[in-house]
């Protein structure tokens, strides 16, 4: 992703439509919406090198916080909402001189669509995954779940950054795509 901000308070990506991305389709070839929702955490997957499909998103990465807000815009520029990915705590590293942002995603989402309140968006999934093997137990359910309640609340108040401080982003039209690095699997540490 482009760098377009790096403070104290956020961290703000672009992912440019085309960027190179590693996307992990099940191993038959399907996407994992694909399959029945009980099976899609269980099944073996593949990595694939691919363009990013779509419009651009805008991600804003808190330094201490376990999610992310992603900004999605429609093709002809018109601001369509904010996505609250749940997640670990994004964790900097350098691998190999390349500097990483790391975190583990959590399934639980919220959408706060520009023109209307506030919701969540994959429970389905976030109640197969609970108690899954490599995921999280009840316990630690509970604790994601409370923090998209917070997110949601800062959404439907209109909170930064749901406050349209970035939806007048545009793209600089010179920025160039980021490659991928050939080490993109290599991890950071434990």
């Amino acid at each position: 992703m482009t760098v377009v901000e790096d403070g104290p308070n956020w961290l703000v990506l672009w992912l440019a439509p085309g960027t190179p991305v590693i996307w992990c389709p099940l191993a038959d070839g399907r996407d994992i919406r694909d399959a029945p929702v009980a099976e899609r955490f269980t099944l073996p997957r593949v990595p694939v090198r691919r363009p990013w499909r779509g419009t651009g998103i805008l991600k804003v990465v808190p330094p201490s916080a376990p999610y992310s807000i992603w900004l999605f815009w429609a093709e002809d520029g018109t601001f369509l909402g904010w996505y609250g990915n749940l997640e670990d705590v994004h964790r900097r590293c350098r691998v190999d001189g390349l500097s990483v942002i790391d975190t583990v995603d959590h399934v639980l989402d919220i959408w706060a669509p520009a023109d209307g309140p506030p919701r969540w968006k994959d429970e389905d999934e976030f109640a197969v995954t609970t108690g899954l093997a490599g995921f999280w137990t009840a316990a630690e359910a509970a604790v994601i779940r409370a923090e998209g309640e917070r997110l949601m609340a800062h959404a439907g108040a209109g909170l930064f950054p749901f406050d349209h401080t970035w939806t007048s982003f545009r793209p600089d039209p010179s920025w160039p795509l980021p490659n991928l690095p050939d080490a993109w699997d290599r991890r950071s540490g434990p």
